[in-house]
């Protein structure tokens, strides 16, 4: 098999969230695209181990602990960027705060930190970007978003929430920024086949009294490609807007969902 077009050679892209699903996924196939990468996420061990496997691979990465609810991380995140490469050409935010619980008697409080970490985190880091993004002649910001903001979660609203105001941030953020060459897009993702889904399907199976496999055929009769894209596919709408390929399109907000959700 031939190697990915390097798309993003040469370009320093730093991604928050990462875990060990979606977050682990792109940072892999933007090194294999050429792309000098910072990695910010809570766990350290995680992001360390991330880190080593892309430099032995061959490519360029740096891990900083980062918790997106402290303001300071935030800078300190895009300042260890600036510093290891030079500057700054894309920003992923996919860190959030996943809550469960009905409104009736959600904890609220809860919920505001959902959005901390969700909306408020990913504008720090885009405000702490911006400036070195300007001093390249633009760049590409990019949300991870979320099939929960068009089709509600019973149960989700905590997260649904806070994920719908990263995608109105999203469209505000594009309409400031465009000016100086700053695309701002979101990536709306669906249900992804991977372990993490497949370790969730196991107890949601579980509390239905049925087997995973009879769950998963459920679901995919709901989506039009009659299938569950997988992490790595919805990875690259993500090098998508990264890359100059996207160098139009602003403010768009992208349904990654297999056609399970069709509407804007």
């Amino acid at each position: 098999m031939s190697a990915p077009a390097r798309s993003l050679d040469g370009k320093v892209v730093v991604i928050s969230g990462v875990g060990p699903g979606l977050g682990r996924t792109l940072a892999l196939q933007c090194a294999e695209r050429g792309a000098k990468l910072v990695l910010g996420a809570r766990s350290a061990g995680l992001l360390d181990q991330l880190a080593v496997e892309i430099v032995e691979a061959g490519g360029e990465a740096l891990a900083v602990p980062t918790d997106v609810a402290d303001p300071q991380a935030c800078a300190r995140l895009i300042d260890a960027a600036v510093n290891r490469f030079g500057g700054i050409d894309g920003l992923v935010n996919s860190a959030f705060r996943f809550e469960i619980g009905r409104f009736e008697g959600a904890d609220l409080a809860s919920w505001r930190d959902a959005m901390n970490v969700t909306c408020f985190g990913a504008l720090e880091l885009a405000q702490a970007a911006v400036p070195h993004l300007r001093a390249r002649g633009g760049g590409s910001i990019v949300n991870v978003s979320t099939l929960s903001t068009r089709i509600p979660t019973d149960g989700a609203g905590g997260y649904g929430i806070a994920k719908a105001a990263l995608d109105m941030a999203t469209r505000q953020l594009a309409t400031e920024l465009g000016p100086y060459g700053i695309r701002v897009n979101a990536t709306l993702m669906g249900w992804m086949d991977g372990e993490p889904l497949r370790q969730g399907f196991a107890g949601r199976a579980e509390a239905r009294g049925m087997t995973v496999e009879a769950l998963m055929t459920e679901l995919t009769a709901s989506i039009p490609l009659r299938r569950i894209p997988t992490d790595t596919e919805c990875a690259r709408s993500v090098i998508f807007f990264l890359s100059d390929d996207a160098s139009p399109i602003t403010g768009a907000l992208l349904n990654v969902n297999g056609g399970q959700y069709m509407g804007t």
